[in-house]
């Protein structure tokens, strides 16, 4: 049953290059949109950050990129709206973490989401932040 509300995807401090995903909001079943925003607070350093949101269909197994944000050495913060009410008639390819930059694949809302992020470069006092307002 969805619980409509803010969650927090992720904060996470960044230092080294990483890719990793964050621990998933599970329990989303029966969400029809997700507002997504994602900030990079930008202490010195590094080269590029990609925020990749994404969603599940198997309850985890398969991760499908929705949402990619991506940043460069300037702090900043982007918003999308995805719908999960537009109709997707051609079918997407799930993609985990390669989605182009500053895209997003509306139409598809399984019952969870996470944050992927992905950095290169050496960072020092940066962090990123991603929070999703779901209904």
């Amino acid at each position: 049953m969805l619980n409509p509300g803010l969650y927090n995807l992720g904060d996470r401090a960044l230092t080294t290059a990483i890719n990793e995903a964050q621990t998933p909001i599970v329990a989303l079943d029966g969400m029809t949109a997700a507002s997504i925003q994602a900030r990079l607070a930008m202490g010195t350093g590094g080269t590029t950050a990609k925020v990749y949101v994404q969603t599940s269909l198997d309850q985890g197994t398969t991760w499908i990129d929705i949402a990619c944000l991506a940043f460069t050495t300037t702090g900043a913060v982007k918003v999308v709206n995805l719908s999960g009410l537009t109709p997707k008639g051609t079918p997407a390819v799930p993609t985990d973490g390669t989605l182009a930059d500053d895209t997003v694949i509306d139409g598809v809302l399984g019952d969870r989401l996470r944050a992927k992020i992905i950095t290169t470069g050496t960072y020092s006092a940066a962090v990123v932040s991603v929070r999703a307002s779901v209904r």
